[in-house]
């Protein structure tokens, strides 16, 4: 009798714990937006953009060439190569502009490695300022979900004046 009190009490327990493990249904939220898995790579790849432009901002401002060198060589890649990739097979449709942007902000990244590469720091200043310049000239015309500048100081927060 004893035992068989002690077998219900861990069969009960047992199940318990077994369907309170059951994953609630997470509400859907309204307004959501449902990113394909391109979009959602191209949302990665600019957030991690974000960040090594703040630490390329305060590698700017501190003289720090061999960061400097390493934030531009990973932004280049980043964006240069795959985010710019991603938007196009995003968009079939890639206009003059967008080409044009794009090429202003390879030559702002091209021009900042080169001044850091001869410790120019006031041209360092000015080519980190082009460089997000060209930035945000892109999100105007391409990012219609972005609110206000680009703003890539240590205390900044993206999208916000």
């Amino acid at each position: 009798m004893k035992s068989s009190l002690i077998i219900s009490v861990f069969l009960i327990g047992t199940l318990t714990v077994i369907a309170s493990c059951k994953k609630p249904e997470e509400p859907k939220v309204n307004g959501k937006k449902d990113y394909t898995l391109l979009q959602d790579d191209l949302a990665r790849s600019m957030k991690k953009a974000s960040l090594v432009m703040r630490r390329l901002s305060r590698s700017v401002k501190n003289n720090d060439w061999v960061e400097i060198d390493m934030w531009t060589q990973e932004l280049k890649e980043g964006i240069g190569f795959s985010c710019v990739t991603q938007y196009m097979i995003e968009n079939n449709d890639i206009s003059l502009r967008f080409i044009m942007l794009s090429n202003q902000f390879n030559s702002s990244i091209n021009k900042l490695m080169l001044a850091s590469r001869n410790h120019y720091s006031e041209r360092a200043d000015l080519e980190f300022k082009n460089l997000v310049y060209s930035c945000d000239a892109c999100h105007d015309s391409f990012n219609k979900d972005a609110e206000g500048k680009l703003n890539f100081d240590d205390t900044g927060d993206e999208g916000q004046n």
